[in-house]
């Protein structure tokens, strides 16, 4: 019994000499003399900002509301706003409003939406991937094209143009010419200044009857 004992304390120590090895604990955790296991890395935290929230009680209401607001309009705007949907009705097209008035607080957010998307939109960090996918949302909410930066002082911010999809048929209902688009804007007193990046804009072409209106482009 007493060389069983022996045998037995010899193997035990033999043990415990192997496991502290510091090859043998770099390959298994389990022969670690530590009690509690290597805590996992945290994720990486993204380093581009979320963005602010809006505070501004008007800007919130806009935020909050999904049909497009008119009431901010000037009457001039408003009325060429009216004939042009008449005249795109007439000739068997599609309109459809994305947005017209806005406060400059809302303006400001939508910079913000638009500044951060550039930021995000080639972002590929894990740690960025739930920020890139709310701000892609709001982005794509709002309307808003890559290549159209909102600017800080808009026409919209004016009251004096619109953002719209409009469609109409490759030919008129009484002539077989194509339909201008661009024509039927001039004919109720618009005008789409960048065609080329922001195809959705509609500006109010000042006259001499809207002469104390000042111009500035979007």
């Amino acid at each position: 019994m007493a060389a069983d004992s022996v045998d037995v304390s010899t193997q035990t120590d033999w043990l415990q000499s192997f496991s502290s090895l510091p090859v043998i604990r770099w390959l298994n955790p389990l022969f670690s003399s530590s009690e509690s296991p290597v805590a996992a890395r945290p994720a990486s935290t993204c380093k581009v900002a979320p963005l602010p929230p809006i505070t501004d009680p008007e800007a919130l209401e806009f935020e909050a509301s999904a049909a497009p607001h008119t009431d901010g309009l000037v009457p001039a705007m408003t009325r060429a706003l009216a004939k042009f949907q008449q005249l795109v009705a007439r000739v068997g097209g599609t309109f459809t409003l994305k947005s017209a008035y806005r406060p400059a607080a809302y303006q400001s957010h939508l910079q913000q939406v638009w500044f951060t998307w550039m930021e995000l939109r080639t972002n590929r960090d894990p740690g960025c991937q739930a920020l890139r996918a709310d701000v892609q949302a709001e982005f794509t909410g709002h309307h808003l094209i890559e290549s159209q930066k909102p600017v800080t002082s808009s026409d919209h911010t004016r009251g004096l143009a619109f953002d719209a999809t409009v469609l109409v048929l490759p030919t008129g209902q009484r002539t077989k010419r194509p339909i201008n688009l661009d024509r039927l804007a001039v004919l109720a007193g618009l005008i789409r200044p960048d065609v080329a990046r922001d195809p959705v804009h509609y500006k109010l072409v000042i006259t001499r009857t809207h002469s104390r209106i000042a111009p500035s482009t979007e």
